[in-house]
Formats: C-alpha cells, sequence, structure tokens
C-alpha cells in the first residue's frame, strides 16, 4: 500500500476492541469487572461496523485477534476476527489486526511455557492480573508471534499492529529516580548482553549518573525494535502490501525508553505508520482560585514525534484518565482531539473501546453514543473534503525548540520540566512554533529555544537568536534528589517499591485498593500539563526578542500551527476552550486570503474571505486561515 493511504483526511481509524476475547480479558484484567457482552457482540456485527463507517465516517479499524490467551481458549477469538474482517470490510473499512507482543495469560497449556521475562532473582514479571511479561528473544515466543501474524493475514486483514512493544521488567520512576530492574534478566538475554558488550546485566539502572546503564538501556531498545523489524519482514514475506503499526506508547510524554525500551525514532523506521498511545486527550482546566491552570494537550508530543520519526506517517491515540476509568467522552472532546492531531500533521485513532459507564465496560458502539459518532463523522468529513490542504506543504513557524536528544531519558528529571514548560508557555502564548533536532537544517528558524549547549554538528543560520532557556529566571532545572544520589538508599527503597508494584499487579485485593485510592491516575497522569508561572512565562516571552508574528490572542489558549504551501501560508487553530470563544488573530502585516471551518459539530460551512493586519473571529473547534501576506 503507498503511503497516500495514511494521509490527513484519508485516514480515518478507530480503536476498537470487541468480541469475546475483550469480554474475557477485561474481566481479568479488572477483577470480574461488569462487562456489556451484548455491545462487544454487537462491534464485531453489521450493526456496529455500519455505526463506525455510517456515522463516525471511519474507514480503518483497529480489531483485536491476539490477548495472548492459550489456544484452547483463544480459538474462539481468531474464529470470530476472521467473520468481522469480512464484515467490516463489506462496511468500506480496512483492518488491523491485534498482537499482544511483550505479554500473555499465565493458564492452560501457557502454565507450562519457559519463555517468560526473569527479574534478576529469576521471578516472572507481572502484567496486571493473571498476566506474565514474555521474553522477547525466546525463540518458542517468536514463533508464536509469527503464528499470530499469519492468522491475521490469512484472515484477509490489511495490517497487523503490534501492542506493547516492551522489553520485560520496567523499572519504576519515583521520588526522581529509577528503582528496580529493566527488561529481561534470562540466562538467555544475559548471555546475549554479554557478547555484544562484554558487560553483565546491571540488576538496577541509572541513566542520569552510569554510563553502563545507557549502554545497557541501548542494547535493550535495539533488541525490541530488532522485534518489530523482523516481524514485519516476517509479515511482507507472506503479503507484500500489508501495513505494520505498533503503539510506540507514550514515547516522548515520558521517558519510555527507560521504562519499557521504546526507541521511537528506530522503530519508526520499521513501521508504515507510528501510533502514539497516551493520556492527552485535550482539556482545559483553570485551576484553583489563584492557583496554576492545566491544559492537557499533545502538541508538544506530537510535534516532537514528527522531528523525530522523519516522513513516517503519525497517529496518536490519546486518551483522558486512563483504561478503565474513562466514560465515552463528550462530543466536543472528540473533535478538540481529531482537530489537534490534523493540525499539527498527524491523524488521532480514536479510541472506541474500554470505556466505563455506571461501572460497565462499554464501546462508542453502542446505540447511545449516536451523538458523539456523527460529531466525529462531521469531522472525518470535513478533513476528507479538504484533504488538499494537508499535502505538498512544509512547516513554516520561526519558532523552533530544540529537541534535547538522548540527554531527555538519561537526565529526565532535570529537563522534562523545562522541556514542557517551553512547550506550554509558547503553546499559551499563542505563537505558531516546531521541534527541532540538532540535525535539522534550521533556514527559516529566527529564535532558538534550548536547553543545555547546542550540539557541535548544529549550523546556525546568520540571525538566528538563541534562548538558552535554563539561564532564564525562574528556569532553572532542579538539581537531583538525595534518593537518586543515594545508590545504597535506592536500592532499598526499590525493593520496597518494587514488591508493592507487583502486589498491585499480582493480586485482586491490593489492586482494587489502589483503584479506590486513585493510584493509577496518579502515576500515567503527566505533571507537565501544569501552565508554568506568568512570571516564568513572561520571562521567556521577552525572551525572544521581537514580536512574534502571527500571533492568535485568547482568554483560553489556542493552538496555533503554521505551515506553508507553495506561495500561501495556513495557520491552523484549535480551541481548547470547552466552549466557543472570540479570539484575535494578529498577522503583523497586511493578509488576505480565506477562512475554512467544520464549525465544531454542526456541519461544513461555505469558505469566507479577509483581508487586514488582524482578524477577529468566533472560533468554535478548528478553523484553517489560508493566506498571503505582503512580506
Amino acid at each position: 500500500m503507498s503511503a497516500e493511504i495514511f494521509d490527513i483526511g484519508v485516514h480515518r481509524p478507530v480503536y476498537l476492541w470487541g468480541g469475546p476475547g475483550t469480554v474475557r480479558m477485561n474481566r481479568l484484567k479488572f477483577m470480574d469487572a461488569p462487562v456489556d457482552e451484548a455491545v462487544h457482540a454487537e462491534a464485531h456485527t453489521g450493526i456496529g461496523a455500519s455505526r463506525m463507517a455510517r456515522e463516525a465516517a471511519f474507514n480503518w479499524a483497529y480489531l483485536m485477534y491476539d490477548w495472548g490467551f492459550p489456544p484452547e481458549i483463544e480459538q474462539e477469538d481468531w474464529d470470530d476476527f476472521r467473520r468481522a474482517v469480512t464484515i467490516y470490510q463489506a462496511a468500506g473499512l480496512q483492518v488491523f489486526g491485534y498482537v499482544q507482543v511483550s505479554n500473555c495469560v499465565y493458564s492452560g497449556t501457557y502454565s507450562n511455557k519457559d519463555w517468560y521475562a526473569l527479574d534478576p532473582h529469576g521471578r516472572r514479571f507481572h502484567y496486571y492480573t493473571g498476566r506474565y511479561m514474555t521474553c522477547p528473544s525466546h525463540p518458542e515466543w517468536q514463533a508464536h508471534l509469527r503464528e499470530m501474524v499469519r492468522g491475521i493475514i490469512d484472515a484477509g486483514a490489511e495490517g497487523v499492529y503490534f501492542d506493547n512493544p516492551w522489553h520485560g521488567c520496567q523499572p519504576i520512576h519515583f521520588l526522581g529516580a529509577w528503582l528496580g530492574p529493566a527488561g529481561c534478566y534470562c540466562p538467555r538475554c544475559r548471555r546475549a548482553f554479554r557478547d555484544a558488550t562484554g558487560l553483565e546485566m546491571p540488576a538496577s539502572i541509572s541513566p542520569g549518573s552510569d554510563r553502563a546503564s545507557r549502554r545497557y538501556l541501548r542494547w535493550r531498545a535495539g533488541r525490541m525494535t530488532g522485534v518489530i523489524a523482523s516481524l514485519g519482514e516476517y509479515a511482507r514475506s507472506l503479503k507484500p502490501d500489508v501495513v505494520i503499526g505498533a503503539n510506540d506508547y507514550n514515547a516522548v510524554m515520558n521517558p519510555s525508553y527507560v521504562a519499557y525500551g521504546v526507541d521511537l525514532a528506530a522503530l519508526a523506521q520499521v513501521q508504515d505508520v507510528v501510533m502514539i498511545e497516551d493520556f492527552a486527550l485535550p482539556r482545559w482546566d483553570p485551576g484553583p482560585s489563584g492557583g496554576p491552570a492545566t491544559l492537557v494537550n499533545n502538541a508538544l508530543t506530537l510535534r516532537t514525534a514528527r522531528a523525530l520519526i522523519g516522513a513516517t506517517p503519525l497517529s496518536t491515540d490519546p486518551y483522558d484518565q486512563g483504561i478503565g476509568f474513562d466514560p465515552v467522552y463528550p462530543a466536543r472532546r472528540f473533535q478538540q482531539g481529531i482537530a489537534e492531531a490534523a493540525a499539527c500533521g498527524a491523524t488521532m485513532v480514536v479510541k472506541g473501546t474500554e470505556y466505563v459507564e455506571d461501572g460497565t465496560f462499554t464501546l462508542l458502539t453502542a446505540e447511545q453514543y449516536g451523538p458523539q459518532r456523527v460529531a466525529i463523522g462531521q469531522m472525518h468529513g470535513w478533513l476528507a473534503e479538504h484533504a488538499d490542504l494537508y499535502r505538498d506543504r512544509e512547516n513554516a513557524a520561526s519558532t523552533a525548540l530544540l529537541y534535547p536528544g538522548d540527554e531527555l531519558w538519561q537526565d529526565w528529571d532535570r529537563l522534562a520540566g523545562p522541556y514542557f514548560a517551553a512547550g506550554q508557555t509558547l503553546l499559551a502564548a499563542g505563537v505558531p512554533w516546531r521541534v527541532v533536532t540538532g540535525a535539522d537544517d534550521l533556514t527559516g528558524i529566527r529564535v532558538l529555544l534550548c536547553l543545555g549547549d547546542l550540539p557541535a554538528a548544529v549550523e546556525l543560520p546568520d540571525g538566528l537568536h538563541v534562548v538558552p532557556v535554563l539561564d532564564l529566571p525562574g528556569w532553572e532545572p532542579s538539581e537531583p534528589s538525595f534518593l537518586a544520589r543515594n545508590a545504597r538508599l535506592r536500592s532499598g527503597v526499590g525493593g520496597a517499591v518494587g514488591w508493592l508494584f507487583q502486589a498491585y499487579m499480582r493480586w485482586p485485593g491490593v489492586r482494587s485498593l489502589g483503584d479506590g485510592l486513585g493510584l493509577p491516575k496518579l502515576i500515567i497522569q503527566s505533571p507537565h500539563f501544569v501552565l508554568p508561572s506568568p512570571a516564568g512565562r513572561q520571562a521567556l516571552w521577552e525572551a525572544l526578542g521581537d514580536p512574534r508574528y502571527p500571533r492568535v490572542k485568547a482568554g483560553i489558549p489556542v493552538l496555533a500551527e503554521l505551515w506553508r504551501r507553495g506561495d500561501r501560508r495556513q495557520l491552523h487553530v484549535v480551541n481548547y476552550a470547552p466552549e466557543p470563544q472570540q479570539v484575535s488573530v494578529q498577522f503583523g502585516q497586511q493578509a488576505s486570503g480565506r477562512l475554512l471551518s467544520p464549525e465544531g459539530a454542526s456541519g461544513p460551512a461555505p469558505s469566507a474571505g479577509f483581508a487586514g493586519a488582524e482578524l477577529s473571529l468566533t472560533l468554535d473547534v478548528y478553523a484553517v486561515l489560508e493566506y498571503t501576506s505582503e512580506t
């Protein structure tokens, strides 16, 4: 398949776990939680497929093939998937088949396997109730994954999707330190690392201060990328035009390189489309009186990902509070997520599954969510109608934020806060900006924000203004925590925290207590969405120098993204507010062009012309200003 199938407006996907396997998995993972079985069965019928295609205008569906149950149980799911593929294709949708890459259910014939990942003490590592992490290097596990790939292709699916490409044990980030083991410590993996480096695997890691830890983490990430590359090659040997995708989970917002072995840049080279799953569905919270406001968004994530993955198509699957905690979102929030992704050069994979309403698991296909599906369909219809807007263009923002490179995951606690704060500040100021790497051509950049010394390879154009963010008042990075500096204390605390983490994953009682206290939300929700202080934002704004144009002014932040297509510019604006608001667009010079907008949930509107140095408009969800200017 050609890359054009993933163009914005052309690719309209939904993440939709239905069928008997999802019912079974939700009950296992969430300790016999109530599940609407009728809705999950209906999702794989003509009714579910029709609602997705006709009302929501989806044309791709991620459907469940392999949850990781043993074959004597999962055969039912494979048969159901084959029927669902035929049904969805008849409704006009192409299908990704889901494969669970890094874990399986410990029951039946799988309880006799030795393919499980081990910690440094030789113990299996839990992945939620009833499941263990698997060793990605184990030959029998690799053979199992190839069988799953063959089953998906034999069923007629157009794509194969690999979920959770994680390498073994996950270290825990706690109080500014990494605790516990990372990866798989089985004899096979230990031997492979020793043969490759001459070193022994570290039982715990300290990426900021230990070169051996960094070397090990690079090896671990490379092994995981190799697994996905090998599975992709195998899939293409069976079906040359098959599409390969993977869940490059949270690979920007959290240090997934350390936690899971996810190397976004490398994984992008062995996939046809990148998908980032995270907890960043747009949401504005003004905060308590006198307290900081919170703007949840994917702008920095998408801009960073685009800088890292090059020309590989980009998609995102943003959640709100997390799996098992979210009700079906209001229509407007779906539209904001789709618009934000499109503005930033990506496609939103709409979450259609694992919602909980009145304590019961349900799906977006349920009859009562018709208004949400119609709103999604209206946004999709507008994007499809205007797909040409998003082709053959380049980012035209003159303000850029330099990606810190490997230093970001190596020195996360020192750099992540300022990196996200800089992005949040620029976003709240309503100026277009982009993320660049040290290898990028900086032509057209007038202001470059950086968090440290510039890489030696960076070539600075004449007249470029460099802003060393960490030198600004109020932007000083935090020092390493006491726990991070004390190896002996880290070992002791790591043992206790690791035991609690595994207890949460293993025992339903501990899990219920933790969920009731809201602990998962505290862990998965990023602390970096809080807007910096007004003084900090002002210090950065003043350091930028000359006024930045174009600029969007509004009461509640509006995303501004600037593209160039031929001799015309496109200013994409997305309203993060929970309702329409009045905004002012300042061009800094005379400009003329047309305004294009889907008008939120009300359907397509005719384009309107404009001229002048400033434009006032009532922005519902999304608008594109296509214009030329005097200079």
